[in-house]
């Protein structure tokens, strides 16, 4: 197993080259990242309660729609309200997945996602719900491990006069829990933590990584530790404002989930998605809800955020185009800004602005797109696929966690079967690969080129078979990815001619056997 890294490089991020075909702008670059969110009410409702084939299926079925519009990374939750979609050691059960809170469904969603991924070709990114606990409408009931907000109470937000957040109705809302209380913190790094460790998963993934909406004009929080700690020389010892020190405890709960992930699998990626707008007038993350991005990613404690962009590209106060170079611009450092995208967006102005919008983060060189969700696709999955990422694409590098290469493949042959060609090869690396699979006309092969780049195998593949027409001559070689996208070197080439298939020598292009 290679040794990772940390080093901060400075990442320049090109824009890819574009080509006119039909009128038709075609995306021609390398890495982007192409990611889609899975929210648990897609694979765990009413329709699929009880029934793990139902939620297998549906899962499935998403998995292999984004891969076959070459996606390259899914966002899949797992945690709702202090709830469990995966065998945890911290909270029970998910209630959606049997009726029941706290009853084992006899299935792991988490890990059947993971399988299917990996599978595909696909990261898979943990999406948990971050700090709220439970939802409003009524206390849960006992559970095994025991319900946080009937465990903990007093972590539950206060507003300024001390009056804890409702529960019963009229709140049908996130019950939230305050981040001032090191306690509320400890435990979510906990839950993360017991995730890192058990599965293998490519990334955390953190939603409602702030306080609730409104905060400044309900007082949130004003529960009585984070108010002691506020006032105490230990917890304030600069005296900050009372705004500015709730930010501060948001940011130290990322800088300590960022700390120990790394520490514990250093490929693993953190990311978070985050309001759309981070600072100006109206629903902004660093005023109405403590939240600063950008100090997350200035001391390098997190490795991309998506800002929830939803809104289309003229609308009157949240401008699309102001709104991305704004994050790209101040607040992005060396770490990654993926725009997160609304679909719900082409029910009412069409396809063409969510392709617009693409176009436009294409533009300004941010490297990717994540949309929210897979439901909102159903209908696009095959234009995205065919239009907007006509070729395959590897993610973005992450330079500042590792940049060291895999070796390449190794022993690569080529053999022909029912008039297909099935390439085999050897990873000479003990740890997960992926491989990229090139084919040209010509005895010459770049990795840079992407019209060359004919397919990603999912990972730890050693076989691939070309089922597409092959006329004239072909020539195929190799590289290898690892966890963090890193490629090898290419391999030896094979040629492919009139169902002939020889092995050219990788430095003269010569025919070395047959």
């Amino acid at each position: 197993m290679k040794t990772y890294r940390l080093h901060f490089n400075i990442i320049v991020i090109l824009l890819p080259l574009l080509f006119l075909s039909c009128g038709k702008e075609l995306f021609t670059g390398k890495r982007e990242a192409r990611g889609v969110w899975m929210s648990r009410f897609e694979y765990a409702n009413e329709q699929t309660r009880n029934n793990p084939e139902a939620s297998k299926e549906k899962i499935r079925a998403v998995f292999e729609k984004a891969r076959a519009a070459k996606f390259n990374m899914i966002l899949f939750q797992v945690r709702g309200n202090a709830d469990a979609f995966y065998r945890s050691d911290y909270e029970p059960w998910a209630e959606a997945l049997t009726g029941t809170l706290g009853q084992d469904p006899g299935w792991d969603p988490l890990q059947f996602a993971i399988e299917e991924a990996h599978r595909l070709g696909l990261e898979l990114h943990v999406w948990l719900n971050t700090f709220p606990i439970w939802r409003g409408g009524k206390l849960p009931p006992e559970a095994t491990p025991r319900p946080l907000i009937l465990e903990h109470p007093e972590w539950i937000v206060c507003d300024s006069s001390g009056k804890r957040m409702r529960v019963d109705p009229p709140n049908n809302e996130y019950i939230w829990a305050s981040a001032g209380i090191p306690a509320v913190r400890q435990h979510i790094v906990n839950v993360a933590m017991n995730i890192v460790e058990k599965y293998d998963v490519d990334g955390i993934h953190f939603d409602y990584i702030r306080y609730p909406e409104n905060s400044p004009a309900k007082g949130y929080s004003h529960d009585s530790i984070s108010v002691a700690r506020f006032n105490s020389t230990e917890a304030n010892p600069n005296k900050i404002s009372w705004d500015h020190w709730q930010r501060e405890q948001v940011n130290q709960f990322v800088f300590d989930a960022y700390n120990s992930i790394t520490a514990k699998k250093p490929w693993v990626k953190m990311s978070a998605s985050v309001i759309g707008k981070y600072m100006g007038s109206g629903w902004t993350s660093y005023y109405a809800v403590y939240q600063d991005p950008r100090r997350w990613m200035e001391i390098g404690k997190i490795d991309f955020i998506v800002p929830m962009v939803y809104w289309q590209r003229e609308h009157p106060t949240h401008p699309f185009v102001p709104l991305i170079t704004q994050w790209h611009d101040r607040v992005a450092y060396d770490r990654h800004v993926v725009p997160g995208l609304y679909t719900a967006l082409q029910r009412k102005f069409g396809w063409s602005e969510l392709e617009a919008e693409i176009l436009e983060i294409r533009k300004q060189g941010l490297p990717g797109v994540v949309f929210f969700s897979a439901n909102g696709l159903t209908q696009a999955w095959g234009t995205l696929g065919a239009e907007e990422f006509p070729y395959w694409a590897n993610v973005p590098r992450m330079m500042w966690k590792d940049s060291i290469p895999p070796a390449p493949p190794t022993t690569v042959e080529a053999t022909s079967h029912n008039g297909h060609v099935v390439l085999r090869w050897t990873a000479t690396n003990d740890e997960p690969l992926t491989f990229n699979i090139y084919r040209s006309k010509i005895p010459v092969i770049s990795r840079d080129d992407v019209k060359q780049l004919l397919f990603v195998t999912g990972r730890n593949a050693l076989e691939f078979t070309d089922k597409s027409p092959l006329e004239g001559e072909n020539y195929y070689a190799l590289t290898a990815l690892d966890r963090l996208g890193n490629e090898s070197d290419l391999s030896t080439m094979v040629k492919v001619q009139s169902g002939k298939i020889a092995l050219m020598d990788d430095k003269t292009n010569n025919i070395v056997t047959r």
